[in-house]
């Protein structure tokens, strides 16, 4: 019989130190912002918070279509109700979210299916619309040959062969080169880019190989090198620029946006990766999270866009693509770009849950770089709104994130016609073998350029703090903690689930305690607005799930706390990233049940990597983990998968 969740942890003979490390009240400031909010109530409400329904979506539906008083039934074909419905409900949601109205799709009535529209007359109308567009059958683009029928036999015809049985095939290899042949053609037609823009300072090219090995070394230990075969006739790998002007001292303009923001000297992942990318070479930069790695592929494109021989308004589209994992972080990024004007370069943000036929707009009317989702990306490609060819200069940006999250087909497909002599680049914070083997199939000779160790790594800047509290303790040593900070603390507090994360606001709401929350039931204005405000510091609590884990940039947030332990540990190293950002310190705060115990181990190498205390009792759980599962295997591997990751339902 399988054995408990207690009795996998008592039948663990290692002993538990009589005292942890850290009480459950960590913080003991007198000054107490929570009270003035309006106090600090004792439990926690926990027993009916899901009974009132929180902020589902068929709850969050129910509050924005009031108005069912105008209804309209439309038919549609039944095999074209998938583009109406869109993978996993996508397309609905955004077809909803953009015109106001609520969508019902009726049952099928053999080749026919009858769809409700209900809301205002203007939303009904807008979404038939929109949904009428979806639909049309998508005629391929007219061509300049017109091949007449018996041409267009004869050109079949040369593909097909005759097998053993004398039955008509199809001839694989003949075809396979006829296509081959058919795009190198549109290859060499595209108008030629240039990719050298470098010009190397005498005193950068003056240093010895023991200055640049010194230089890196001391710079968090970089470490470059050719990521694949390091093949003869390369170029040697360019030594680091030391200041802005070894890098763009000929593009005064650029240095003057730089002067703008501040920054007194280049990070290391810019040090290193400017001269690279300058050169025009490819380029897969690891760094941890909060290292600058935007701001080291950003400006070399901008002159990338600026120094093409083909003038900007006589190119067929954009010449950036810039690939994100997440909506919060394409966002993130586009306002990063927002900061440096040059030469009137344009961008668009594409992302779903914004407004297609906006953002379709905007590309139509020209733009020079695109930051993008995969699933939105993709989507306006295959609408043929963006034609890929014109990409010269790509980023796959936060690569380990956008293959965690499942993008790979997406991202495969989205760039299947993308020229084969364009500049990439790819940014990680991991280098698992899916990544390295994105970055075979789109990369040529890159260099990887790797700031710290491959291991898994926090930020340094960051005061690590574990806290070891029983599940149903969990809310109250958190109400705890934000009666005790201070007046100018921000803090990002997160929740292994929607559901949690909307209960916990709420339940701060009621106590009077302002707060904003972000994770995947709201709706994207309500996302916007809840960073927006905490960035401008209306609010100074942010609830979130692991959305906001990464690409989300507030500078002076001082504290992160992990309410839940994240369910994978690489989620842990990137939650701690968003404090200590730009040279600052912060705090992170994690709540650690006896079910995280599967965690211990790695989280014992991330906190002795960054000098941070160990507490006993996180050895102890560890090594209770192991003798578990040697236990497990001398048993013959009863209840499997128990403490496989990702379970929270029970002590591993």
């Amino acid at each position: 019989m399988a054995q408990t969740f207690e009795e996998d942890w008592e039948n663990e003979t290692v002993e538990a130190p009589v005292a942890t490390s850290y009480n459950a009240r960590v913080y003991s400031s007198s000054t107490s912002r929570g009270r003035a909010r309006g106090g600090y109530m004792q439990g926690s409400n926990s027993s009916n918070w899901r009974s009132r329904g929180g902020n589902t979506v068929e709850n969050r539906n129910r509050r924005n279509f009031r108005d069912n008083s105008n209804n309209k039934v439309i038919t549609i074909p039944s095999n074209k109700v998938g583009r109406v419905i869109g993978k996993g409900g996508s397309k609905i949601r955004d077809l909803e979210y953009e015109s106001e109205a609520k969508i019902n799709i009726g049952d099928s009535s053999g080749n026919f299916t009858d769809i409700t529209l209900c809301g205002t007359s203007e939303a009904i109308k807008k979404v038939e619309s929109m949904i009428n567009e979806l639909v049309e059958e998508r005629k391929p683009p007219p061509t300049n040959e017109k091949v007449s029928d018996s041409n267009a036999s004869s050109t079949t015809n040369q593909f097909l062969t005759l097998n053993p049985d004398g039955e008509e095939v199809i001839d694989w290899e003949k075809l396979n080169a006829h296509y081959d042949k058919h795009q190198q053609e549109r290859w060499d037609s595209l108008p030629k880019i240039i990719k050298d823009f470098y010009k190397e300072d005498p005193a950068v090219s003056n240093m010895t190989p023991a200055e640049v090995t010194r230089w890196r070394l001391a710079n968090h230990d970089i470490k470059v090198n050719r990521t694949f075969d390091d093949k003869t006739g390369l170029r040697p790998i360019p030594n680091p620029v030391l200041t802005f002007e070894q890098a763009f001292k000929h593009y005064p303009e650029i240095l003057g946006e730089i002067y703008k923001q501040g920054f007194k000297k280049p990070s290391p992942i810019q040090s290193q990766a400017w001269p690279i990318l300058l050169r025009g070479d490819d380029m897969i930069g690891i760094a941890q999270t909060g290292t600058g790695k935007t701001l080291a592929f950003l400006l070399p494109a901008l002159i990338h866009i600026d120094g093409q021989p083909t003038p900007r308004e006589k190119r067929e589209g954009p010449t950036v693509l810039i690939l994100a994992p997440t909506r919060e972080l394409a966002l993130q990024i586009e306002k990063e770009v927002s900061k440096y004007q040059y030469r009137g370069i344009k961008s668009v943000c594409l992302y779903g849950g914004g407004d297609r036929k906006e953002q379709i707009e905007i590309v139509s009317k020209g733009v020079d770089i695109v930051i993008a989702t995969p699933g939105r990306l993709n989507d306006l490609v295959l609408a043929r709104h963006l034609n890929v060819i014109n990409f010269s200069y790509i980023v796959l940006d936060e690569a380990d994130r956008m293959l965690d999250m499942g993008f790979e087909p997406q991202i495969r497909k989205s760039l299947f016609d993308v020229r084969p002599d364009r500049q990439t680049v790819m940014t990680s914070a991991t280098w698992p073998s899916g990544v390295r083997r994105l970055a075979q199939s789109y990369m040529k000779d890159p260099i990887q350029v790797n700031v710290g160790s491959l291991d898994l790594a926090a930020v340094h800047t960051v005061t690590q703090k574990i806290l070891f509290v029983e599940e149903d303790d969990k809310e109250a040593t958190l109400y705890e903690f934000i009666q005790d900070m201070e007046e100018n603390d921000k803090v990002i507090i997160f929740c292994g689930k929607k559901a949690t994360a909307g209960h916990i606001s709420s339940e701060l709401a009621v106590k009077g305690i302002e707060c904003q929350s972000l994770h995947g039931d709201r709706d994207q204005s309500d996302r916007e607005a809840a960073l927006e405000e905490m960035v401008d510091g209306t609010v100074n609590i942010l609830v979130a799930t692991d959305v906001a884990s990464r690409g989300i940039d507030i500078k002076d947030l001082t504290h992160v706390v992990n309410f839940d332990f994240p369910r994978h540990i690489e989620e842990y190293v990137h939650r701690v990233g968003r404090t200590g950002r730009a040279g600052k310190t912060g705090i992170a705060l994690s709540f650690v049940t006896r079910s995280d115990w599967a965690h211990a181990s790695e989280l014992i190498k991330i906190l002795q990597e960054a000098n941070q205390e160990v507490p006993d009792e996180l050895h102890n759980m560890a090594e209770r983990f192991e003798a578990m599962k040697l236990r497990r295997e001398r048993n013959g591997g009863d209840r499997r998968g128990r403490g496989g990751r990702g379970r929270r339902d029970g002590y591993y």
